[in-house]
């Protein structure tokens, strides 16, 4: 039974005495080098497997015939059959008496597993390798990337999913007035004026919903506040990296340039201020003579019965509605002189002219002395109520517009709502008319927010600092 169970194993078994001579082999060794093994019976280890096999073996066979079991493994070239890589094992055979008589050897082919191992090696390399390289590749663009980061001339910020500063580079030290160490662990926001916090806590919402293909939102405009206490007007953009779940805030100082287009703006202001000054001394006055003139013709016809006299007055009629309309233009182009309390007159007028024209109820509210609100600020302020009833008629469907101006704290607050319907919270918000509109009250330190009325329609808020 052991003999059969040994002839079905795929492994060289074989017992052999002192003088290395077989006494029994398996049926593994037809399979293995074509032969019989009864006929090996008798025959030396060397003679069957070859002298090159036994110069391998020997040091082992004397070793196991001392007493000691031995296990090796080689690639043994037999003189029958193809060379193989195996593992040995020599087993020391005792009689009764406990001495050694012989030995069992259990030879296996492991050339297969030998060849695998080579090739996962060889693998393993050539893997190793490309890893080493990619590495090196991917230190090599870290650097890089470090390096642009370092010195780019904005500020640039590594966040997390809370808007905590993670990371930052050199010219953040310049913007915020702070070392980098100091910078880290804090809220973006805490460096924001608070009229601006919960604007840009929503923009940095609205970053986490950035589709992925993109990768950034627009860049948005906002104040900084400086460590001297300085405000600093600031472009903002944020970076998305999903697979970190970081966000990277690119910041840059926009103050010089917020400075040029205030002085274009005011340039543009004084501009239409002297148009409107011109329309009204000039052309309005010269209307205005051609339509007395006119009126006085037409009574004089009208007392000689004359058939024109009619025709006179309707055309007395159509030069005061062009007085009237080139009244409204001259208004339009220069609304607010040098007191505040113009603005609110200005808005009344505006109020009226948008009722009139357009046929919709156009309300106008006002509480608080707004005497101390400068030139500029009180010109914005009316040009964005005038963009912003114009969005209306444009966009809302709505059947009736509000203006309200108000006093809270050391700000003026001027609301432009209507009963449209409205839009939507995650929808573009970043227009011409509205982008326009932020330009104007940030020109003079101010804020604009858009917001959806429970009630239905939308709410425009705008904040402009009395000192503006």
């Amino acid at each position: 039974m052991e003999s059969e169970v040994a002839d079905s194993l795929p492994v060289l078994i074989a017992v052999l005495d002192l003088e290395r001579r077989y006494r029994y082999c398996n049926a593994a060794y037809r399979d293995w080098f074509g032969l019989d093994p009864q006929t090996l019976i008798g025959q030396r280890f060397e003679e069957v497997v070859g002298d090159a096999v036994y110069q391998i073996a020997r040091p082992h066979i004397q070793r196991v015939l001392e007493g000691t079991e031995v296990n090796f493994e080689g690639t043994f070239a037999y003189q029958h059959g193809p060379t193989r890589h195996v593992n040995v094992n020599y087993a020391p055979q005792r009689d009764a008496a406990g001495q050694v008589t012989g030995y069992v050897s259990l030879t296996v082919d492991v050339s297969r597993q030998r060849d695998t191992e080579l090739r996962l090696r060889e693998l393993t390399s050539e893997l190793e390798a490309k890893v080493r390289a990619r590495t090196h590749e991917l230190h090599q663009t870290v650097e890089a990337l470090q390096s642009t980061v370092q010195s780019a001339p904005d500020t640039v910020l590594v966040l997390d999913a809370v808007g905590h500063i993670l990371n930052a580079n050199p010219p953040a030290l310049r913007l915020f007035g702070l070392p980098t160490e100091q910078l880290i662990g804090q809220s973006l926001s805490a460096f924001l004026p608070t009229a601006h916090v919960e604007e840009f806590s929503e923009f940095f919402e609205e970053a986490k919903r950035v589709s992925p293909d993109i990768r950034s939102t627009e860049p948005r405009e906002s104040m900084l506040r400086h460590a001297n206490g300085a405000l600093i007007p600031i472009e903002v953009a944020i970076g998305v990296s999903p697979r970190l779940d970081h966000f990277t805030a690119f910041i840059r100082d926009i103050s010089r340039r917020r400075d040029l287009e205030s002085e274009l703006m005011r340039v543009a202001v004084d501009e239409r201020r002297h148009i409107a000054q011109d329309l009204h001394d000039s052309l309005c006055q010269e209307i205005s003579a051609v339509h007395f003139a006119v009126v006085a013709l037409a009574q004089r016809l009208k007392e000689d019965r004359s058939g024109e006299a009619e025709t006179t007055r309707k055309i007395g009629l159509m030069i005061e509605e062009t007085l009237d309309h080139a009244r409204h233009i001259a208004h339009g182009l220069g609304p607010v002189m040098e007191e505040g309390d113009d603005l609110v007159r200005a808005l009344r007028r505006l109020a009226r002219t948008t009722e009139d024209l357009c046929k919709m109820p156009c309300g106008m509210q006002s509480n608080g002395n707004f005497s101390d609100v400068n030139r500029d600020a009180g010109t914005q302020l009316y040009y964005i109520t005038q963009e912003a009833l114009n969005n209306v008629l444009r966009h809302a469907h709505a059947t009736r517009m509000d203006i309200e101006l108000s006093r809270e704290n050391n700000e003026v607050v001027l609301r432009v709502s209507d009963n449209g319907r409205g839009f939507h919270p995650t929808g573009d918000s970043t227009g011409r008319g509205v982008r326009f509109m932020r330009y104007r009250a940030a020109s003079v330190q101010g804020t604009l927010r858009l917001r959806k009325r429970a009630a239905g329609g939308t709410e425009l808020e705008c904040r402009v600092p009395v000192t503006s």
